[in-house]
């Protein structure tokens, strides 16, 4: 795609043209603001500078816009020439926020030198990795002060700063104020103890009931609790295990997740995780116009924890919906860990399942060596979960399984490793669609897993329905 001239960015501002939210972002010289381009504010083109990322932006000393939120907003997964570097090292920041992350460290696992990293960083996202890096921290630490009455100390050392003094210092430098003055514009609210209630931006229309619906039908027994209005999931800690729950905040266009039992150095990973589930990355302006309004807010649920989900996939090969979730349990029940009276479990390891007779919960020969085979590439490192991995790689890599075929490896790509173009063709509700032109496939080119489940969405009802097709 060609770069962008002055002219092509005054008329994305102008627009508000949705379709490049989070590909670059807006700053006014007057305010010393930055915002989205989606921002309803008007400012005077010759006062915008415009800048890659909002690490960019506050670099160069704004600050971020408290009407369209950019520090908290989606991100993007559009971008262009170089993507694949700067995308999948993105992707590793994200996973790592709140750790500690070198720039060494990235570059080997992206197979770089340190010195090209930096360079492609700048040259993409106006910003060193370093600096990316830190935004992310900040953004997360300036949400919990916000949002949570936390200690700031104690939120400090869960966003990845080794002293509140350096914390404190960088804080200042890019807010204009220390923490605990910032603190002192939250608005107050009543909180339960040992209650986190956090806000999670969305980009509108988002279609929550649907997202519902999916992961109702798909849920872990003793994992995972999906009603008409919420997503419930519970996780093991030190003490026992800690509840989260997903409801829609239409007021604040967000998702809300309200963590119960939680210890603050798990926010950073439930967050991306939560985040990931959901597809909130996700921008439907870059959906075919065709699409209807009943589903203009497509998403396409992902996974909280994808080697669950993988195992669930494979458990789910040639039988129904029912059928699937009844093995989950079972594999659950049978090689899971009880952590409360037998109603709520751990997910078994890859460890465990590497060596387990899994043929004893009533599932054939070749299904049980598929998924002791995932695990034990699982528990090798040979297979990584991660969004930043080789699509084509990890394909090749699944498909060479045996018990693993194109259906289950489109769906695993599709909801474990974030694959935008996964498409399980061979599903019998998409082959009757396709073949009865219900959908002109050549317009969702490089989105095929939104493809999917706009025809699941759309016609599983009817298509399964009718007969002698």
């Amino acid at each position: 795609m060609k770069p962008l001239s002055n002219a092509d960015y005054k008329k994305i501002i102008q627009r508000r043209d949705p379709r490049y939210d989070g590909r670059f972002y807006c700053g006014v010289t007057t305010t010393m603001i930055y915002c989205r381009p989606t921002c309803p504010a008007k400012p005077k083109f010759r006062n915008i500078v415009i800048f890659k990322s909002p690490s960019a932006a506050e670099k160069a000393g704004y600050r971020a816009c408290l009407r369209c939120r950019p520090d908290l907003a989606p991100g993007c997964k559009k971008l262009d020439a170089g993507k694949n570097f700067v995308s999948n090292a993105l992707c590793l920041i994200e996973e790592n926020t709140g750790g500690n992350q070198s720039v060494e460290m990235l570059a080997h696992v992206l197979g770089l030198s340190a010195r090209h990293l930096r360079r492609i960083f700048e040259e993409y996202l106006g910003a060193s990795p370093i600096e990316i890096m830190q935004t992310q921290k900040l953004h997360l630490a300036k949400q919990l002060i916000q949002e949570t009455d936390k200690p700031i100390g104690e939120i400090a050392y869960a966003t990845g700063f080794n002293s509140i003094r350096r914390f404190n210092e960088v804080f200042k430098t890019t807010y204009k104020v220390p923490p605990s003055e910032f603190r002192k514009k939250k608005t107050k609210h009543a909180q339960q103890k040992d209650t986190i209630l956090l806000n999670i931006i969305i980009r509108k229309p988002y279609d929550f009931k649907s997202v519902l619906s999916f992961l109702k039908r798909h849920a872990a027994y003793g994992i995972e609790k999906v009603g008409n209005t919420y997503y419930e999931r519970y996780t093991p800690n030190k003490k026992s295990y800690s509840t989260l729950t997903v409801t829609i905040n239409t007021a604040q266009d967000a998702l809300q997740l309200k963590l119960m039992g939680c210890e603050l150095n798990q926010i950073c990973k439930i967050l991306v995780k939560v985040k990931r589930l959901f597809d909130v990355d996700h921008n439907p302006a870059h959906l075919p116009e065709s699409i209807s309004s009943k589903q203009a807010g497509l998403r396409v649920p992902r996974s909280f924890d994808p080697f669950e989900v993988a195992v669930s996939i494979i458990l789910s090969q040639l039988i129904s919906v029912n059928q699937a979730s009844q093995k989950l349990s079972e594999l659950i029940q049978r090689f899971g860990t009880a952590i409360n009276n037998k109603t709520i479990y751990a997910f078994p390891t890859a460890a465990t399942l590497m060596n387990a007779e899994i043929e004893t919960i009533g599932i054939t020969k070749s299904k049980a060596n598929a998924i002791r085979t995932l695990s034990a590439m699982v528990d090798a490192g040979t297979l990584q979960f991660s969004y930043s991995s080789d699509v084509l790689e990890t394909r090749k890599c699944l498909l060479s399984i045996k018990g693993i075929g194109p259906w289950t490896t489109e769906m695993i790509m599709m909801r474990c490793f974030n694959d935008a173009d996964a498409f399980p063709e061979s599903d019998l509700i998409i082959k009757r669609a396709l073949e009865q032109k219900l959908v002109d496939e050549t317009l969702w080119q490089t989105n095929h897993s939104y493809l999917t489940h706009y025809i699941w969405n759309e016609f599983a009802l009817s298509l399964s329905n009718r007969k002698n097709l």
